[in-house]
């Protein structure tokens, strides 16, 4: 590209062949009217085309059906350098604000709606005004101020469908397991049948984004028999014309799919729906099992601290000693599990990082080395998190003013107020998942989730440990969260508590113990082998050996998915 497409726009284009099943599926008929949801480079814009040439439009006539905005000025300009290549004039494909433009209703609506993180969105509330404008009902009401622009995107699009209409969409998964996309599935349920939720391998993008594809047909007024919705998973390289086949033609069945056909009405908006991608069939079997409960109600998880500007907040050793910064200002700080990898974190372990920890106002500083750390900080050039600007000095960063901290460099105070978890959780998995039994009660950094059990159960940390140590926990971890392009399992903070684990209040004195003594063979066990720790709890469960294989065989498919994702790359594609 001759210019970078600004973070807060977006873009991830979309290989041809991908364009062209979701187009093919969307557009049946040659007079339809179709959206492009975010037009990039073109690649939807001539699917559609050459969708509706195929179905007996005339050239002229197909290239007025289609509708569509692209507001970054030399992407939209190498859209139409495409097209005039090939003769085209889309005279309907503006260059223009996807929100301040005006659309007549469609029967298709396709798109890669662009990608951007709520932190990086631009004109936020300008964005949602638009769409809870666009959608009449109440879930665009209830939009989470967490969502990605993306939700925005297929909120507006899918209002200007008619009913009958079909919406193909290529985006990122999120939204199947964050706490934000709950008005979206809330949406769809009620607005549309979903007929299929595509996810692949594979990488389709040179992006740290993995992706699904949505294929889903909006509601008439005429009643209509409900079919299962298809949860498709592909392995390799299957083309995309056969995937389509997959749940056009719900015979079909071939090595390289992992199929799930799931009754709508058990599709909570609530929950999770990514697991269907992942390990179908398995975690619904254990989910209603007696013994298993939420984690929400055996205790409280929070997200670690977070600092809004680590690199002022978060010191490394060798820092420390260079600032001589006073050790009554420090504390010790666990900043994710690739910092600490071991299971323990005993007391009196060094630190790999440190936290800065004053609440003292500046006049109380005068004559410290800490005083000169914080007005040093207060005099530099600091870039925006997501923004292409930048502020001086920390203390004018609008999300650290944002958390109106009686001084902006306080993180004592929070801390000392919400206290400090025992058990932590990662937020992020790669290759290993560990959970980290804090002793030494270190600050939890936010690239973990705290644990904190209630106290009236008066049940050992030993117990939990070993619980959400364990295998199936682990399985469950993966199966309810986001894998992003890099082969990273993200843990949402809000999904956390719906998590399904053994419920440890309900196991009898003989079965704690059994599990206290799986969790420290485990500790004293310098491979940390888990054999001892699943044996003891799937004992309690009363698995069969056939469910435990199940268990063992769908947790090392989602390493094995991870590390797909991590080393996989886009192989070429080209118009099917």
């Amino acid at each position: 590209m001759s210019e970078t497409m600004p973070r807060s726009l977006g873009s991830i284009y979309t290989p041809a062949d991908i364009a062209q099943m979701l187009a093919d599926w969307a557009i049946q008929d040659k007079h339809q009217k179709v959206l492009d949801i975010g037009v990039g480079e073109g690649a939807f814009t001539f699917a559609a085309y050459k969708r509706l040439e195929r179905l007996g439009a005339r050239s002229a006539t197909a290239q007025a059906q289609i509708y569509g905005a692209e507001i970054h000025l030399p992407t939209y300009k190498r859209f139409i350098n495409l097209a005039q290549q090939s003769g085209f004039d889309f005279p309907n494909v503006r260059r223009a604000d996807f929100f301040a433009t005006e659309y007549p209703s469609v029967t298709a609506a396709i798109g890669n709606p662009p990608y951007v993180r709520r932190s990086s969105i631009n004109g936020i509330e300008s964005v949602r005004e638009s769409a809870r404008k666009s959608v009449n009902s109440p879930h665009a009401n209830s939009i989470s101020r967490m969502a990605d622009l993306y939700v925005y995107f297929l909120f507006k699009a899918a209002s200007l469908l008619e009913p009958g209409g079909r919406l193909a969409v290529i985006t990122a998964d999120s939204w199947l397991n964050s706490q934000y996309g709950i008005a979206l599935k809330n949406y769809l349920k009620e607005n549309f049948r979903i007929e299929s939720l595509v996810s692949f391998d594979r990488q389709l993008f040179a992006a740290e984004v993995k992706s699904v594809l949505l294929f889903a047909t909006k509601k008439t007024a005429l009643p209509f028999r409900e079919q299962p919705v298809s949860f498709i998973r592909v392995k390799n390289g299957l083309a995309p014309r056969e995937v389509l086949h997959s749940f056009t033609k719900p015979r079909v069945t071939m090595d390289d799919l992992i199929i799930s056909r799931v009754s709508p009405r058990k599709l909570q908006a609530e929950r999770p729906w990514g697991d269907n991608l992942k390990v179908p069939g398995i975690c619904d079997e254990l989910v209603a099992h007696n013994m298993m409960t939420p984690l929400s109600k055996l205790g409280r998880t929070s997200i670690g601290i977070q600092t809004l500007a680590k690199e002022f907040f978060v010191l490394l050793p060798e820092q420390v000693q260079q600032l001589q910064i006073e050790p009554e200002y420090l504390a010790p700080l666990a900043s994710s599990s690739r910092t600490h990898q071991s299971p323990c974190i005993e007391p009196g372990s060094a630190p790999k990082h440190y936290l800065f920890y004053c609440a003292k106002g500046k006049p109380e500083l005068v004559g410290t080395r800490v005083l000169d750390y914080i007005e040093n900080a207060e005099q530099v050039t600091v870039p925006v998190r997501g923004k292409e600007k930048t502020v001086v000095g920390y203390q004018n960063k609008e999300r650290i003013q944002r958390a109106r901290r009686l001084h902006w460099y306080d993180l004592r105070s929070a801390d000392e107020q919400r206290g400090r978890a025992r058990i932590l959780i990662p937020r992020l998995i790669h290759r290993k998942c560990q959970v980290v039994w804090n002793r030494a009660q270190f600050i939890p950094g936010e690239l973990f989730i705290g644990f904190t059990p209630n106290g009236e159960h008066r049940i050992e940390d030993e117990i939990y440990l070993a619980i959400l140590t364990s295998s199936l926990t682990e399985l469950f971890l993966r199966a309810n969260s986001q894998l992003y392009g890099g082969g990273t399992y993200n843990i949402s903070p809000g999904q956390i508590g719906s998590l399904r684990v053994l419920d440890a209040t309900r196991l009898s004195q003989v079965q704690r113990a059994s599990l206290k003594q799986a969790y420290c063979l485990y500790l004293a066990d310098t491979r940390h082998n888990r054999e001892l720790l699943d044996r003891a709890l799937f004992d309690i469960l009363e698995l069969s050996p056939e469910s435990e294989l199940v268990v063992k065989n769908a947790l090392e498919e989602l390493i094995a998915l991870g590390l797909s994702s991590k080393h996989s790359t886009n192989p070429k594609n080209s118009v099917a």
